[in-house]
């Protein structure tokens, strides 16, 4: 039997506002940003790119969105969460000046700079 009013496969207005924070970082779409300073808003704005990057790759990456199947904006909203919970801080293990963080090492900008991280497990020692 086929489905006549299937919910929604994601959220049209968070990807709105996530859009909108992006072009404009006006921060009454997520008032949270308003005490960001600059690193906040690029890390933040950073991790909006990713989820909608998730996004799209949901369904891409089983060759199924072009045909309408369903893409998954879990990670979107948990970016959101994430940092709306943070109330204007950093997320827990985001900092990157804590020297406990849960971030990989990110190159200084050389080019050429390749960040290898071994799989758990595979360690050399």
């Amino acid at each position: 039997m086929a489905q006549l009013t299937p919910r929604p496969a994601y959220n049209q207005l968070l990807i709105e506002r996530v859009v909108g924070y992006l072009q404009t970082q006006d921060p009454r779409l997520f008032p949270f940003t308003a005490r960001f300073d600059d690193e906040q808003r690029r890390a933040f704005m950073r991790d909006l790119r990713e989820g909608l990057a998730n996004l799209t790759d949901s369904g891409s990456a089983r060759k199924t969105s072009a045909t309408g199947y369903i893409m998954d904006d879990f990670r979107l909203k948990e970016i959101v969460e994430e940092w709306a919970a943070a109330g204007g801080g950093w997320p827990r293990g985001s900092n990157p000046h804590d020297p406990d963080t849960a971030l990989l090492p990110v190159p200084d900008g050389d080019e050429g700079t390749e960040v290898v991280v071994a799989p758990p497990g595979n360690e050399q020692g």
